[in-house]
Parts: C-alpha cells; sequence; structure tokens
C-alpha cells in the first residue's frame, strides 16, 4: 500500500483525510507536533495553518521538489509559495471527487519523476 504522510491539526479533518486515503488505497500516517523522516512516504498532505505553526513551511518547501505535496488551506490557497514550491493546493471543505483528482494528479506527478 502506497504510505503518505498526513499533517493535520483538526481531528475531524485527519479521520476524514485517513478515510478517504484508506478509501483510495492509501495508507496514511499522522503526524502532528512531530515530522519523521519524509523519505518513507510516497507524498505528503499538509494543512497549511499547521505546517506554519510547526515552522515546518522551509522543511517541506526543501523536499517539494523531490517529492509530491498536497497542501489544504481554508483560506485561499498560499498562492505565492504553492506556485513558487510546485505543490497542489485544496481550499477547505473540498469534496472526495476534489481529494480523488488531487491523489491522482500527485501519484501521476511521482511516476514521472521515478523514470
Amino acid at each position: 500500500m502506497k504510505k503518505v504522510l498526513v499533517i493535520e491539526n483538526n481531528r475531524l479533518v485527519k479521520e476524514v483525510l485517513m478515510e478517504y486515503l484508506r478509501f483510495f488505497g492509501y495508507e496514511g500516517e499522522l503526524a502532528t507536533s512531530t515530522v519523521k523522516s519524509f523519505i518513507d512516504y510516497k507524498f505528503i498532505i499538509a494543512d497549511y495553518t499547521t505546517i506554519k505553526e510547526l515552522n515546518l513551511l522551509e522543511e517541506i518547501a526543501s523536499i517539494i521538489s523531490h517529492k509530491p505535496v498536497i497542501i489544504l488551506s481554508t483560506l485561499n490557497c498560499p498562492e505565492e509559495e504553492i506556485l513558487k514550491n510546485n505543490a497542489l493546493c485544496l481550499t477547505k471543505p473540498f469534496y472526495i471527487h476534489e481529494f480523488k483528482e488531487a491523489l491522482k494528479i500527485v501519484d501521476e506527478e511521482f511516476h514521472k519523476e521515478a523514470q
């Protein structure tokens, strides 16, 4: 199963993300206060506010060139940083079909880079 690191501090959103990931054939692993090695994961799903609060924005930005990242945001997506770093952004709340499309995009990106 494909492992995905989820960085999210909202309990309800975490539960929904984990359920969606299972439904689409991924294994989600939660990280809220510390981030394990990014190497073990196919890609990362990260709440923008959470990564800012945990001072992980630079760390996330540095790995975007190596791993696909889906950034979640409750406001408008932080376009400047997202476009600069090639991450995909989903605005909360999002629909399951939007999440599925984001997974498809990062999966395709991962396969393209692996070749």
